[in-house]
Formats: C-alpha cells, sequence, structure tokens
C-alpha cells in the first residue's frame, strides 16, 4: 500500500513539472513568432481602418456622363478613381489609396466613378447612358478632319406642339391640280398614308440647311477608303452608294481600288442613289444622325404650319426642282440655288431635288396606330420594324403632289441584290442633330451663285412615284401615263 502511494505521489509529481516545461516552450515559441512576424513587416496595424493600395496608370476615354448619384452597390474596401466628363482625359498617378468606405468619393459634380480594382490594361470606354440632367447633354464630337470642314451648316428648329399629316379633302384637291393643273396622274389613293391628322410634341433639333452633296459624300468615301473600308460593305455591312463598278450605266461614282471621285459638275449636286445605310453611315460619322419623319415634316411646315409646301400653299417651278415643268430638263440641280423655295427657318430644297430619307422605317397604318394614343404624342419614332424606309420631299422625278410637306414615300433601305440596276437615283437625305450637339462646323454656308451647273439628264425608276416620259437617252423605262409600273 504504501508503495503504491509513494508511485502514485511521483507520477502526479511528473506530471506537473511536465506541464510547467510544456507551458514555458509554449510562451518562448510565441515570444519568437511574434519577433518572426515585426521584423517581417507583416504584423497587423491595430485600430486603423483597412485600405487598398492601387497603381493605376492609364488612359480613360469618357463618352458621356452616366450619373453623379454614388452607387450604392459598391462596397467597402474597394479604390475608386473619379474621372470627370472632359472628353479623353488622362490621369497619370503613382497611386490611388482610398480608405474603406460603403460610399465612393466624388471629387466632382457629374462624374463617372470607375472602381480601381478592376482596371484594364487598356483605356475604358463608358458606353452613353442616361444623364442626371434634364438639359440637353453638350456632347464633343471628333469629326474625321478631311470632312470637318466641308459639313452642312446647321439650323435650329424650336420644339412645340403640331398636327401631323393631312385631310381626305387637301389630298383630293391637290391630286386634282394634279390632273388639271400639271397633266399628271396623281391618285388621291396615294396620299392615304398621311391620314388621319395626329396631335405630336417635339423637342427642338438641328436640321442641316441643305441636301448632302456629291462633294461631301465622296469626301466621307475616301475618308472610308483611308480607314481600310470599301463601300461594299462599310456601311453598318451593306453598300454606302453605287458605283460604276456595280452600275456602269446609271451611278456616277467612280472607284479604282483606292480612290472615289465624282465629275466636277456634280460636286454641288446633292448626292442621289445613296442607300439608307449609306445615309445613316455619313451623318454618324459626323455626330449626327438621320431625322425622324416626324421631325422632317415639323421643318418643312415650319413648325407645323399648315401648308403644302416649304413656302405656302401655292405651288410655283421657280421654287423646287419637280417634274414640273413637264418639258424641262430632268435631273438634280445644284443644293440651295432656288432661294424661293427656302424654309422661314432656312431650309433648302424641302421639295424636290432628290427624295430624302428619314430614320423610320415605313408603314402606311402608321398614322391610324399613332392616332389611337394618348395625343399630344411625344417625339414619336416611327414603327420598331419594317421592310422599307421612308422618304420625304419628293424628287426631280415627281409631280408637285408627291413633293408636298405631307406626302410619304418608301423604298428598300439597299439594293437587292447590290448591283441592282434600277436602284433609285432620285434618292438623298440630310442629316439632323440633337440640341446641345456640339461640333465643329466649316464652310457650310449656301451660296447659290458658287455652286456648280446642273447634271446631265437623270434616270426615272418605276414604282417609286408617278413620272411623265424622260428623254430616252436617261434610260427610263417607267409607263408613258405616269402612272405607277
Amino acid at each position: 500500500m504504501g508503495q503504491h502511494y509513494v508511485s502514485g505521489r511521483r507520477r502526479g509529481s511528473g506530471a506537473f513539472q511536465w506541464l510547467i516545461i510544456g507551458l514555458f516552450a509554449g510562451l518562448m515559441c510565441g515570444f519568437f513568432l511574434f519577433f518572426i512576424l515585426l521584423a517581417t513587416d507583416t504584423l497587423p496595424t491595430l485600430g486603423e481602418p483597412d485600405v487598398v493600395t492601387q497603381v493605376v496608370t492609364q488612359e480613360i476615354r469618357v463618352v458621356e456622363v452616366v450619373t453623379a448619384t454614388p452607387d450604392p452597390n459598391i462596397t467597402a474596401e474597394v479604390a475608386v478613381q473619379v474621372v470627370t466628363t472632359t472628353p479623353e482625359p488622362t490621369i497619370e498617378t503613382d497611386a490611388v489609396v482610398v480608405p474603406a468606405s460603403a460610399t465612393p468619393i466624388v471629387v466632382e459634380t457629374e462624374a463617372v466613378a470607375v472602381l480601381a480594382t478592376d482596371v484594364p490594361d487598356t483605356p475604358v470606354s463608358v458606353d452613353s447612358q442616361e444623364t442626371a440632367s434634364e438639359e440637353p447633354s453638350q456632347q464633343q464630337v471628333t469629326i474625321p478632319s478631311p470632312l470637318a470642314q466641308i459639313i452642312t451648316q446647321m439650323v435650329t428648329i424650336p420644339g412645340g406642339i403640331f398636327e401631323l399629316g393631312t385631310t381626305n379633302q387637301e389630298i383630293v384637291e391637290t391630286a386634282v391640280n394634279c390632273q388639271e393643273r400639271d397633266g399628271g396622274n396623281c391618285p388621291p389613293t396615294d396620299g392615304q398614308d398621311s391620314t388621319p391628322i395626329v396631335r405630336i410634341e417635339l423637342t427642338g433639333f438641328q436640321m442641316e440647311q441643305t441636301e448632302v452633296t456629291f462633294e461631301q459624300y465622296v469626301t466621307f468615301l475616301n475618308w472610308l477608303s483611308s480607314q481600310g473600308q470599301r463601300h461594299t460593305t462599310a456601311c453598318s455591312g451593306f453598300i454606302c452608294i453605287q458605283t460604276t463598278n456595280e452600275n456602269p450605266e446609271n451611278a456616277v461614282i467612280t472607284f479604282d481600288s483606292a480612290n472615289y471621285n465624282v465629275p466636277p459638275g456634280l460636286l454641288s449636286h446633292p448626292a442621289y442613289g445613296v442607300t439608307w445605310y449609306g445615309a445613316e453611315a455619313y451623318c454618324r460619322a459626323i455626330g449626327r444622325r438621320l431625322p425622324s419623319e416626324v421631325e422632317w415634316e415639323y421643318a418643312a411646315r415650319n413648325g407645323g404650319d399648315r401648308r403644302s409646301y416649304p413656302w405656302g400653299n401655292d405651288f410655283s417651278s421657280l421654287n423646287a426642282n419637280t417634274r414640273i415643268p413637264i418639258d424641262g430638263p430632268q435631273g438634280t440641280v445644284p443644293v440651295g440655288g432656288l432661294v424661293g423655295g427656302r424654309t422661314p427657318g432656312g431650309l433648302y430644297d424641302m421639295a424636290g431635288n432628290v427624295a430624302e430619307w428619314v430614320n423610320d422605317w415605313y408603314d402606311p397604318n402608321y398614322y391610324s396606330q399613332t392616332a389611337s394614343l394618348p395625343q399630344p404624342v411625344a417625339n414619336p419614332s416611327g414603327p420598331i420594324s419594317g421592310l422599307q424606309k421612308v422618304l420625304r420631299g419628293g424628287s426631280w422625278n415627281t409631280f408637285p403632289f408627291y413633293s408636298r410637306t405631307y406626302h410619304r414615300q418608301s423604298w428598300v433601305p439597299v439594293p437587292e441584290p447590290n448591283n441592282d440596276p434600277n436602284w433609285p437615283r432620285w434618292t438623298g437625305f440630310r442629316c439632323a442633330a440633337d440640341l446641345g450637339v456640339d461640333a465643329p462646323v466649316g464652310s457650310g454656308a449656301v451660296d447659290p451663285a458658287g455652286l456648280g451647273i446642273p447634271s446631265e439628264a437623270g434616270v426615272s425608276n418605276p414604282n417609286a412615284a408617278p413620272t411623265v416620259d424622260v428623254p430616252p437617252e436617261a434610260g427610263d423605262d417607267s409607263n408613258s401615263d405616269g402612272s405607277r409600273g
């Protein structure tokens, strides 16, 4: 018994000693680890917020202001780089250090916040979004230098409420004039798609004084060529305009695989035979756009006055290049030369010369459908899809009935196929822009005294609009009575 007791005491006494030895060893290891962390500067700093340090050296292109409101989805522990709305700012700094915060720090108003934790090696392009202000945004547009000095002057069109379209009575009266006064055949049914009247509310916009000329369009094509693009696919993947390579009989632009040219006598004439995609691409290249159909009519009618022609209700062959006089030369004339046809707002050739592409798809029932909406309808943009695009203003190849401010025409936006020899040579365009677009403008003022010489005989196209015979050398194949083919 006694030996067992003594043996038990030894066992207990030995355990206690080993406990003391283990505790001492653990303390030594802890102190050793502490000094290692201290020596390597990896010991966390107590009582201070974490920070994220990010070296940023990059160029950031800001297209448009997104918002000046801090993004609530940005969480703590991120570095935030703030970029102002100045075009193409270049930010060079050694580091951006921002204390952890649930709200990004904004140092200037109307700024775009870009997370520095996700900065790529290439410049960032911020997609266009809605601005924080209801006022028109001031956008700086970079225009290709060859075009910058020859783009057309813009006219500001104040916004307002007006009545789009016309009445059946007006259509019948002008159709009678077409037959009795002009010797043509203009069925009233050709005007039914511009009824009923629809009340529209438009925001102010800008529109070019004149139709885009061959000089301007060939300059655009040569700029595309300098960028390695060709007219056959450069306009949203479609042909921009036919050259003599595609249409040797009717086209007037030549292309030698490097340069585009047009006869000097046509430089001041409206570019005709342009596809819808070719018109849209040109406007986009100079920071502009095609007008909507509603904008076009509103501008042609001087803010919505009920006038059949841009200058008033009485037609005059001195004011518009149409099929009147019947025995006159057929083809385009230099832009801006018919001063009597100018709108009070300063727009030329809104009737005749070339029919002008607008942005909208065509639907013959669009006015009826729009009339069922609560009125006034604000800034309508036309049907969402279709097979043809709207043309406005008539052309040298139509009677005055088809050059009325109310009248609608339409055509497929691109030849099918691209070498279609019947592609209409009476299609042209002018550009528009929102208010606030800040684009440089060159010597685009109209000088009728220096606008060139008339073109040779043009070519008519069947199914476009009622016409009369064209001289045989023009190659016309429309019906002799001027009706639709």
